[in-house]
C-alpha cells in the first residue's frame, strides 16, 4: 500500500512543482505549454484513435479542453513517478537529487520526440518560432521535476 502512495504523492507533488515553475516562468515571458492543445490532442486520440495529429491546432475545440489537458499531464506526472518507483526502488537504482535530475532531464525526450511532434510542432519543436528556447525550456523544466521527484519519494524512505 506505501508503494501506491508513494507513487501517487511523489508523481502529484512534483508535478505541481512543475506547474510552480511554469508560473514563474510565466511572469518573466516563457510561455507555459498549451494545455488546451495537450487536452485537443488527449480528446482526439480517443474519439478518432489518431495519436499523429499535426494539426490539432486547427481542429474544433471542445468545451472541456483545458481541464482535459491537466488531467492528462497528471495523468503522465503518475506513470512517470510509476517508471520512477520501479526503476529507483525496485530495481535498486541509487536514488539522489543527481539522479533525479537526470531521470527527469530522460523525461524531457517525451515532448520532445512525441508531443511535439505529433501535434505538427517537429521533432525538438523544429516549427515553432524558438525551437533551441523551447527545447531548453522543457529541459529545465523537466530537470527540476525529476529533482521533485526524488524528493516525493524520499519522504517514504524508500531507497535502496
Amino acid at each position: 500500500m506505501i508503494d501506491i502512495l508513494s507513487i501517487f504523492v511523489a508523481g502529484i507533488f512534483s508535478c505541481i512543482i512543475l506547474d510552480i515553475l511554469g508560473y514563474l516562468l510565466k511572469k518573466i515571458g516563457v510561455p507555459e505549454p498549451s494545455w488546451g492543445i495537450v487536452g485537443r490532442w488527449t480528446y482526439y486520440i480517443f474519439r478518432n484513435g489518431t495519436f499523429f495529429n499535426p494539426k490539432i491546432s486547427e481542429k474544433l475545440e471542445f468545451k472541456h479542453e483545458i481541464l482535459l489537458g491537466w488531467v492528462f499531464h497528471y495523468f503522465i506526472s503518475l506513470c512517470w513517478a510509476a517508471i520512477y518507483y520501479i526503476g529507483f526502488i525496485y530495481v535498486g537504482i541509487k536514488m539522489s537529487y543527481f539522479s533525479g535530475l537526470i531521470f527527469g532531464a530522460l523525461t524531457t525526450l517525451a515532448p520532445l520526440l512525441i508531443f511535439l511532434p505529433f501535434t505538427g510542432q517537429g521533432i525538438f519543436a523544429k516549427n515553432t518560432g524558438k525551437p533551441f528556447k523551447t527545447s531548453i525550456v522543457f529541459m529545465l523544466r523537466h530537470s527540476i521535476y525529476g529533482i521533485a521527484m526524488y524528493e516525493g519519494f524520499r519522504w517514504f524512505n524508500l531507497s535502496p
